[in-house]
């Protein structure tokens, strides 16, 4: 009986260790590591507000000046819908649609009008210059006047101006005042008076520009504000370097986005 006894313990001992040996051996066939599942990263920026493809240019030279970036989106939207390669008939040309005399007056080089950053720069120095001429403007009043002489040259806004004077109303305002005597100078019985030292001008298209700049503006900051009230989350995933919210095509459809300027 000993015999067997010993021979059954050698027999389970061999093969508990059979076990042990076939677990700790190392596979003929490890796994292969290249073949499991990628970890996807989603990479995050922060959201940002878009227009156009020349927002930083926008907000670089808009800074300058102290006005709203968006406001310059507005005119270039007005004059070119964001066409640099755009000619008006008249000549006007490139992203703000800027006479040739006029950008070469600030400093564009010739053959460089169709260069956005370029055209930029030019308009925003003119918008400069055309606010210290209507300094005496008050502020909130003084865009309406920066704008209409952006589109019609000063010399019409003057007249326009003196003869809102004349007949006793603001020269100051813009709304009911100036603009309504721009309109009248189209009418023999205004641009034949002295005070109209520029002639006969059909500015209705002048104040159409001022209006359409503004309500362009007015939309862009109310989509500005919608767009941020959707995008509180910060990690919120946005594919970099795709805008978020770009201008739609629309048809053009304006008729005045000739720019007479100096």
């Amino acid at each position: 009986m000993r015999k067997r006894e010993k021979a059954a313990y050698i027999v389970g001992v061999a093969a508990v260790t059979a076990i042990f040996t076939a677990i700790t051996k190392p596979s003929l066939h490890p796994i292969d590591t290249h073949e499991q599942p990628d970890t996807i990263v989603v990479d995050t920026v922060v959201p940002t507000f878009r227009i156009s493809a020349y927002d930083s240019i926008f907000q670089r030279y808009a800074d300058t000046i102290g006005w709203d970036w968006k406001m310059l989106a507005a005119v270039a939207y007005v004059e070119s819908k964001f066409d640099t390669s755009a000619t008006s008939a008249v000549g006007a040309q490139g992203l703000m649609q800027m006479m040739p005399q006029t950008a070469r007056a600030m400093g564009v080089p010739e053959g460089m009008e169709r260069d956005p950053e370029e055209s930029v720069r030019a308009a925003v120095d003119y918008f400069a210059y055309l606010s210290r001429l209507f300094r005496r403007v008050p502020e909130n009043e003084r865009i309406h006047f920066v704008l209409a002489s952006y589109n019609a040259g000063f010399g019409h806004i003057q007249d326009a101006m003196r003869l809102a004077e004349k007949y006793g109303k603001n020269r100051h305002v813009w709304d009911h005042s100036v603009e309504t005597f721009l309109r009248l100078k189209n009418d023999s019985i205004y641009y034949t008076d002295s005070l109209c030292r520029n002639g006969r001008f059909t500015g209705i298209e002048t104040t159409l520009f001022v209006r359409k700049v503004q309500h362009k503006y007015s939309e862009y900051c109310l989509r500005e504000e919608r767009y941020w009230a959707t995008h509180r989350d910060t990690t919120h995933y946005v594919p970099l370097g795709i805008p978020v919210c770009l201008e739609e095509d629309m048809p053009d459809t304006d008729t005045d986005n000739t720019t007479a300027q100096l």
